[in-house]
């Protein structure tokens, strides 16, 4: 696989929700793995403030958790999700009391908003960033201001050192870290907003797109393309089919029709034909092409099919058409079971449908034919 390749494949997965949301949640826990290892590092062997090193080792340890979780027990991707949701919430918030005497850890919390949403979704990066918010107005300001760590010493007008470093997170920087909180919380939701729309707008379109490459624009009805895709899924799961019944109609002289009466009386025609063979429920029908279907039953007998074939013709010969109403048409059936093996694909299923159409037609039209599945052998798929 080359480098394209794998840059499509990855494009393509981050359109996809919830393998987005789990990328995310693996890069956002691996990039707080590594702040919190420096944390303990920092706190716990330097012997700074031994409290705040097992925080953040205790938060390493959680990370590292969801991250390995998230990749290899993909099952429970969403409680890993929201678990390290949690572990943002309060190891943030516990930031916001005690980020070191130059408040240079308060830094790390404009993380939150750049990630919460397009990581955890709407709803969710509201409730991871909205309480990591209140938590900084709440020590930075009011009404926990004065039991932040550090507080009276950032107060001073003097310089102080504490473990040999400056108090020098003032109320200019406690400012900017609130705002530009805000800010990025506020263009972080628009930001996904907007991804949200464009992507049920794409998924729309791809969606629309599907249905038109597999669907016939006249009746509706299932084209060659989602025929080919019906035998394939079925020769993949042959284990759980027996058989495979398949009738193939054809109109007849339906020429004609369009000769005598227009071709917008003969799409009327086309039309009606393919309401009444979709009124059986077990049916799988396709528009072969024309004035030819095919229509698809799994584990049926011979004889059901047979008669599912003789409803068919009979209600056709004898449906009316309220533009033309004197106007009759017939249909010629061929009718084949095939065992779903090393030789079923779709060549030979399509293949037997015919001939046993064409012997229909030989018998004098409007009439159901039966073929010997056995009698063609085709490529294996």
């Amino acid at each position: 696989m080359n480098l394209k390749n794998i840059w499509n494949k990855a494009v393509n997965g981050l359109l996809n929700d919830k393998f987005r949301q789990s990328f995310l949640v693996c890069v956002l826990s691996f990039l707080l793995s590594a702040i919190t290892a420096v944390s303990t590092v920092t706190h716990l062997i330097k012997d700074t403030d031994k409290t705040f090193g097992i925080i953040s080792a205790v938060t390493l340890i959680i990370a590292l958790s969801v991250f390995f979780l998230t990749i290899f027990v993909k099952k429970y991707s969403d409680t890993w999700r929201r678990v390290f949701m949690a572990v943002l919430i309060l190891f943030f918030g516990y930031l916001c009391y005690d980020g070191g005497p130059d408040g240079f850890l308060h830094i790390w919390i404009l993380l939150i908003p750049a990630f919460s949403f397009i990581t955890f979704g709407l709803v969710e990066g509201f409730v991871t960033a909205i309480p990591v918010f209140l938590a900084m107005i709440a020590f930075f300001w009011w009404p926990l201001a004065e039991f932040r760590k550090y507080a009276a010493e950032q107060a001073s007008a003097t310089p102080i050192y504490i473990d040999g470093q400056i108090a020098v997170f003032s109320i200019n920087l406690r400012i900017r870290i609130t705002l530009i909180y805000f800010v990025s919380m506020v263009l972080g939701y628009f930001a996904e907003l907007v991804r949200r729309v464009a992507a049920k707008r794409l998924k729309e379109f791809t969606d629309h797109y599907e249905y038109v490459s597999m669907h016939d624009s006249l009746t509706g009805l299932a084209n060659q393309n989602l025929l080919a895709k019906y035998l394939e899924d079925i020769y993949d799961n042959k284990d759980q089919y027996q058989n495979l019944g398949c009738l193939f109609v054809d109109v007849d002289a339906f020429k004609n029709v369009n000769d005598m009466y227009g071709h917008l009386f003969g799409n009327v025609v086309l039309i009606k034909i393919a309401d009444i063979l979709s009124e059986e429920k077990s049916a799988f029908v396709c528009r072969w092409g024309g004035d030819e279907y095919v229509i698809c039953f799994k584990n049926i007998e011979e004889e059901r099919l047979i008669r599912i074939g003789e409803k068919y013709r009979a209600i056709i010969s004898a449906c009316t058409f309220k533009e033309q109403p004197d106007f009759h048409i017939t249909v010629s059936i061929g009718a084949v079971i095939l065992p779903i093996d090393e030789s079923f694909n779709f060549n030979h299923v399509l293949d037997l449908a015919d001939k046993a159409n064409r012997t229909a037609k030989k018998k004098g039209k409007d009439n159901v034919s039966l073929a010997e599945a056995d009698n063609t052998q085709n490529q294996a798929k």
